[in-house]
């Protein structure tokens, strides 16, 4: 593999793991939203808002594992749950 593809492939690596990182943000805000919410239209918006959050989440995830990022995943994982 030349230098360029090794280089490409980290450079994915990353953006995928930062995306992983921005989509578990986005859920824990959305969790947070749903349990502030208490009017009946909001409380839709809010259960549909974290679904859509949780789906990109699992899409990432199985994004990054068909790529076998799995090793700096779980690492990430595991500074994002530390923090």
């Amino acid at each position: 593999m030349s230098a360029k593809k090794k280089i490409e492939k980290e450079l994915e690596k990353e953006n995928i793991i930062k995306e992983i990182k921005k989509a578990q943000a986005d859920v824990i805000t959305a969790e947070k939203f749903f349990q502030l919410v208490s009017e009946p239209e909001l409380v839709d918006v809010a259960i549909y808002n974290l679904e859509a959050k949780k789906s990109r989440y699992r899409y990432l995830i199985k994004i990054a594992k068909e790529k076998g990022i799995k090793k700096s995943l779980k690492e990430s994982l595991i500074e994002a749950i530390a923090k």
